[in-house]
């Protein structure tokens, strides 16, 4: 069990030995960027921060997306180069 305070709240979060560090991460970086909206308070707020970290989260998946897609290209090429396609 962990317990993790965020915007004055207490949260008691069942979690695994493996995964605290992880999750007390996760609630610093929502920390840091709650703290970098002050101009906005309460559910206003907790609601930008949710729309810019889902917002990064899809922008990291069509990233690396791209990449994969490039490093099968990129795999494909040089297996035709070595098999004298």
């Amino acid at each position: 069990m962990l317990t993790l305070t965020l915007m004055n709240h207490s949260f008691e979060i069942p979690c695994e030995e493996d995964d605290k560090s992880r999750l007390i991460e996760a609630a610093t970086l929502l920390e840091d960027k709650l703290d970098q909206l002050p101009e906005l308070k309460g559910e206003s707020k907790v609601l930008m921060v949710a729309l810019n970290l889902c917002y990064d989260h899809l922008q990291l998946l069509e990233d690396t997306k791209q990449y994969t897609q490039r490093v099968e290209e990129q795999a494909n090429t040089a297996i035709q180069q070595i098999s004298g396609r």
